[in-house]
């Protein structure tokens, strides 16, 4: 349905309009509570946990959602459709190389269950690369191209596009075949992200850039 929302939301449209609640019930474990306009196609309630320990190298996560989806326009309405997607997460960076793997297993936007794997380079400039696989119970007659899902992507910083300091990055991401298996909902401020910078890894991964 992309080619329709493209059409439909030329004039106006509301990207995300969410409601987070964050909370740290103990140590090394992480919560978090959404609801509202999470994406540009899905709307819904749902929250994650995560248990990242600060001087480790591993993450275990888990999150559920139930969303509907949205009308063409991307305001306020709806359509019929509705799903509830969830996933069991485990995240591993490679001290030497810098590779973060994430596995997740679970069920997918579309209904159909199966696995994705994403393993991603942050460089010390702050520039990222990665790449994608995603294999579901979805027919090959019925997904297409290769049975799979699969891309790559790359995010660079923004303060390497200006002479101060600026947060947030900018990037771009392609897939051969756009299809509904293996797809994955795109909820804003997710918990291994927002908690990546206060880690043990991070911090004397970037300790030589400190006074720059």
């Amino acid at each position: 349905d992309i080619v329709s929302y493209l059409k439909e939301s030329e004039k106006f449209s509301l990207d995300v309009l969410q409601l987070n609640y964050f909370s740290n019930p103990r140590e090394d474990i992480y919560t978090k509570l959404s609801a509202g306009i999470l994406e540009s196609m899905f709307g819904g309630l749902g929250g994650e946990i995560l248990f990242r320990p600060f001087e480790k190298n591993y993450a275990l996560g888990l999150e559920l959602w139930r969303v509907r989806q949205r009308e063409y326009n991307q305001r306020l309405g709806f359509r019929e459709y509705r799903v509830t997607t969830g996933f069991m997460s485990l995240y591993y960076t490679e001290p030497n190389t810098g590779i973060t793997a994430i596995l997740l297993g679970g069920k997918f936007l579309a209904g159909d269950s199966g696995l994705r794997l994403d393993l991603s380079r942050r460089f010390k400039s702050g520039f990222s690369v990665g790449m994608f696989a995603a294999k579901t119970d979805i027919s090959k007659l019925e997904f297409g191209e290769g049975s799979f899902d699969k891309g790559f992507y790359f995010w660079i910083p923004l303060e390497s596009l200006f002479s101060k300091y600026e947060t947030g990055h900018t990037g771009y991401g392609l897939r051969p075949v756009t299809r509904d298996g293996a797809a994955v909902l795109q909820v804003a401020h997710p918990l291994f992200a927002i908690t990546e910078g206060a880690q043990n890894f991070n911090l004397t991964r970037d300790w030589d850039d400190l006074y720059e």
